[in-house]
């Protein structure tokens, strides 16, 4: 059980806070839920998760400060070769992207990323794929160091440049 606080990762919608817990009624019967803020969204997105749904639906801590390392670690090691067919390899991205593991997005986003610089460019969806994994993964760093989103992106993306770099 979460509390009021705590840093939260939902696989499909990123990383947010526990703002609340609260009782609410639904169809006749009372059931607790999670009040969550999601962080880096603007406007601002609140998700309400019923507790006893919270395993099921794969709701996280999110990673602790000592993981962040692993994280630089995966993006800046050596890409998987992707399919070349462009749905086989959309299908790949996005199946790893929506189990919400930090380790598999970054692993997108250097996928994508070294994509972009041995191709010259993404598609419109690779393109999407590679926004969606940066800012999930900017959710989570900014999470696990307790800084803002945007600070976590830069720091991202920095370590990306050594990929893009000639």
């Amino acid at each position: 059980m979460f509390s009021t606080g705590d840093a939260v990762v939902h696989p499909t919608r990123g990383v947010g806070v526990v703002v609340d817990i609260q009782e609410r009624e639904w169809q006749g019967s009372n059931s607790q839920y999670y009040q969550i803020e999601l962080i880096g969204r603007e406007p601002s997105l609140q998700l309400m998760v019923p507790i006893e749904e919270a395993d099921e639906l794969g709701i996280r801590p999110a990673i602790p400060e000592s993981e962040v390392g692993q994280v630089w670690r995966v993006l800046l090691s050596k890409p998987e070769d992707l399919p070349a067919n462009h749905k086989t390899r959309h299908a790949l991205l996005m199946d790893r992207l929506r189990t919400g593991d930090v380790f598999q997005i970054a692993q997108v986003l250097r996928d994508l990323t070294w994509r972009q610089k041995d191709q010259d460019h993404l598609t419109t969806r690779g393109r999407r794929i590679h926004k969606e994994a940066l800012t999930f993964l900017a959710g989570e760093i900014a999470a696990a160091e307790g800084i803002d989103v945007i600070e976590a992106e830069a720091r991202i993306r920095e370590r990306l440049k050594t990929i893009l770099a000639p």
